[in-house]
């Protein structure tokens, strides 16, 4: 019950979130496709030149061709930043999503990760026991839990 209490209480920072690959809404889908296949990734945010989020794409859309912005879902699995982990998680069930955006205002500041939630509760719970700053718990302490 404590770890639930934790994730109520656990604000979401930007040094929580991963960055995720990113397309435009006015790439040709062609190339983003080609990007996303030598990175190894099977889908991208769509965001503007401002970083404002338009939604995301899958790979497998992108053969459809056209823009990205034509093919881009709307983002609906999102929370804004300084969301508790708990509202970040609820949204992930709720929405079956294996991340969710965190944004600031309209703008994209990155995504949480199941893994990188995980992270964010346990560094919680470091920074509690040694009496610091979150920010002031070292990642690899972490991953050696």
């Amino acid at each position: 019950d404590r770890g639930l209490k934790r994730l109520s209480v656990t604000a979401i920072e930007p040094d929580d979130l991963e960055q995720p690959p990113v397309a435009r809404p006015d790439e040709p889908a062609e190339g983003a496709a080609r990007r996303l296949r030598e990175e190894g990734a099977r889908w991208a945010v769509v965001l503007d030149a401002d970083g404002d989020l338009h939604g995301w794409v899958g790979l497998e859309e992108l053969a459809a061709g056209g823009t990205v912005g034509e093919l881009a879902h709307r983002m609906t699995a999102w929370v804004p930043v300084g969301a508790p982990l708990k509202q970040a998680f609820g949204v992930m069930l709720q929405y079956d999503a294996g991340w969710v955006a965190v944004l600031d205002g309209s703008r994209l500041l990155g995504v949480l990760t199941p893994a990188k939630l995980h992270e964010a509760l346990r560094r919680s719970v470091d920074a509690d026991a040694l009496g610091v700053a979150r920010g002031q718990v070292p990642f690899d302490s972490v991953a050696d839990a």
